[in-house]
């Protein structure tokens, strides 16, 4: 039977990186076949890779074979199994029929338990990451039970940084100190490790590893129901009535970031009939409970035991929820409960709240200014960069393949002039590899595409998008003609958001924007080079378009200037709304240049730029729900100025 390896973790996208990098340095000790299952209800299929490992294209082919679409990536082949317990059934019967060597299985904390019963899978170990001292008791309690069943157990207390995580979620080693973590934990629980403590005895060495100071060996006593149904995940215990919270919470905001482009459509047609897409503010935030009581049913959770609440519900346009349910714990359903003297029924209050939010990947911390033959602002898809109208592009491209049931992987973008001259060193082949200083690669333009699985969609489909097979014999070659040319100083001053310098903005400003302030958005929008429908959906958020507009930290006027900030950019009256527009566009001008991302520009608007610098990233759950604002209003009014609206859960 292939061996396996179970991760979890009270926080889940940082114990996925954690089991993606185990599985990555797994495959690189062993050079076995590995696959790297997720599991649980926020499993989601990633696309398969051009570069991977002969073993992963294999389990690949093997999972095709019977129905399961797994993607090899790198050293690994992925396998996303969404569902609770059922999935665990999937799990065992996918491992019995690939030829995988090594599975790494990451896993919600309510199933821990339950795959450690399952009998079609022979677990070597498993891997936790908590945060202590404060998850202390889950530690001590998954350590027990991985003890009595006589298994190594890592207890992990740092995961791996978003970068780190990326890579190994991509088949690649993360690198340095992550690798070096990973490494020891892989070699630990397949029984490779060469530490004293394991030839003094394999039961002294599992008691060394998982009890010492860091859980406190009296912990292990702890064994409450409550505690101990956020392990065991017993039917109706804490992790399940939290699950449905959170689940709850999900489609709510996932309702309403669907529903902006309906509450911002206008509320009569052209010829003075109601508009029937339109959607009132109490209609928008009402479809968003019924998501959420709809999701409570599928949860087998009694409507009547939840309350959904809008924390945001005054702001243009909501997009948080909280989702509170209050539940019944039997102990006696419990692991263990039949041993419990008192069985009264335990009362269980869960909570949890989601945003809609501007996603990670909108901006990677790589390199934003091109070296080459294009010189301007560069924007990543897949870790490739590309010129911003061809990343938009991309975009809509990808979101069509997508419904084709095809998932693009960007292989190849933007090659700098030393690059291109190092890959022709390696290949000095002109019908392959252009000689330096003549590939388009270096103009931001161009992109190979994969997989293979998708040439025949993109020869068909990709001109609609822009996009030009360059070479009859490259399938995966795809130029962007639709913009300024290659390597041209128009395509050099393209906008952050996408916007060729000097392009016709005038159809492009959302509905939402009064008839007095068109003429001024569209005026400093084409002297600043700045997206009109960017200006026009922050000044809604900001002020609503009130001039008069007073917030409770002082800012002022329409476009909420700050007196100082006002005085740096020559602007006398805040509440002068045409002199405002321009000196908003003025500074969202200097902003994007600074940053080259929309988010972080918006982000140093409302939080201040050194903030923003200190860590690239939007830094205050305020600043977060501004920018995802803007953004919305932006989306739904049909102006891409950044990857869609991520759902997630803030607590």
């Amino acid at each position: 039977m292939t061996p396996a390896i179970l991760v979890s973790g009270t926080e889940r996208r940082a114990s996925l990186g954690m089991a993606a990098a185990v599985a990555v340095e797994g495959a690189a000790l062993t050079g076995a076949g590995t696959l790297l299952m997720e599991l649980g209800e926020h499993a989601q299929r990633r696309g398969p890779t051009l570069l991977a490992a002969p073993a992963a294209r294999r389990i690949e082919q093997a999972l095709r074979g019977q129905g399961l679409r797994g993607s090899a990536r790198g050293h690994i082949c992925h396998l996303a199994l969404p569902g609770g317990v059922e999935a665990l059934a999937a799990a065992a019967g996918a491992i019995a029929v690939v030829e995988a060597e090594l599975v790494v299985v990451h896993l919600p904390g309510p199933l821990w338990v339950q795959a450690l019963e399952v009998e079609d899978l022979r677990i070597t170990g498993g891997c936790l990451l908590v945060s202590l001292p404060a998850e202390r008791s889950l530690a001590a309690l998954a350590a027990g039970e991985l003890e009595r069943r006589g298994l190594p157990i890592r207890i992990a207390t740092r995961p791996q940084g978003p970068f780190a995580a990326r890579r190994a979620l991509a088949g690649a080693r993360p690198g340095g100190t992550h690798s070096d973590s990973a490494r020891r934990i892989a070699r630990r629980l397949l029984g490779l490790g060469r530490a004293r403590r394991e030839r003094a005895g394999p039961s002294r060495a599992r008691r060394g590893q998982a009890l010492p100071a860091l859980v406190g060996a009296g912990l292990i006593l702890i064994l409450a129901a409550v505690a101990l149904a956020a392990i065991g995940g017993a039917a109706t215990g804490r992790g399940r009535v939290q699950r449905a919270a959170d689940l709850v919470a999900l489609s709510a905001v996932r309702s309403m970031r669907d529903d902006v482009p309906r509450l911002l459509a206008p509320g009569r047609l052209p010829d003075g009939a109601p508009n029937p897409r339109h959607l009132s503010h109490g209609q928008y935030l009402s479809r968003a409970r019924l998501a959420a009581v709809d999701a409570a049913r599928h949860n087998d959770v009694d409507p009547a035991r939840l309350r959904i609440a809008f924390p945001d519900a005054a702001a243009i346009p909501p997009l948080r929820a909280r989702a509170t349910i209050v539940g019944e714990v039997d102990p006696g359903q419990l692991p263990g409960g039949d041993r419990l003297a008192d069985r009264s029924m335990i009362r269980v209050v869960a909570s949890a709240v989601a945003e809609a939010s501007a996603p990670v990947s909108s901006w990677t911390g790589m390199p934003p200014i091109a070296e080459g033959g294009y010189s301007g602002p560069l924007i990543y898809r897949d870790g490739e960069g590309m010129r911003p109208d061809v990343a938009a592009a991309f975009d809509r491209m990808s979101a069509a393949a997508r419904h084709a049931g095809i998932d693009l992987v960007v292989v190849s973008g933007f090659r700098s002039d030393a690059e291109q001259a190092e890959l022709f060193a390696r290949h000095p082949d002109p019908r392959w590899v252009a000689p330096p200083g003549h590939s388009l690669h270096r103009c931001a333009t161009e992109l190979d595409l994969g997989p293979s699985s998708a040439y025949g969609w993109l020869a068909a489909s990709a001109r609609r998008f822009g996009f030009v097979q360059r070479y009859s014999w490259e399938a995966w070659h795809f130029g962007f003609a639709a913009g300024p040319p290659p390597c041209s100083q128009a395509g050099n001053a393209t906008s952050p958001d996408g916007r060729a310098a000097g392009a016709e903005s005038g159809g492009r400003l959302p509905s939402f924007v009064p008839a007095q302030y068109r003429e001024a958005v569209l005026r400093s929008a084409s002297r600043w080079n700045v997206s009109p429908g960017l200006l026009a959906a922050q000044l809604m958020a900001e002020s609503g378009f009130n001039p008069r507009a007073v917030s409770p930290a002082g800012a002022l006027g329409i476009a909420q200037f700050m007196p100082a900030t006002a005085r740096s950019y020559g602007l006398r009256d805040p509440f002068d709304p045409i002199a405002s527009i321009d000196a908003q566009a003025h500074l969202m001008s200097d902003l994007l240049r600074r940053f080259h991302s929309v988010p972080l520009a918006l982000a140093a608007y409302n939080a201040g730029a050194g903030a923003v610098a200190a860590c690239s990233c939007v830094p205050y759950a305020e600043t977060r729900a501004y920018v995802a604002r803007i953004l919305a209003l932006a989306d739904g009014a049909g102006v891409l100025l950044s990857p869609p609206l991520e759902v997630r859960l803030i607590r």
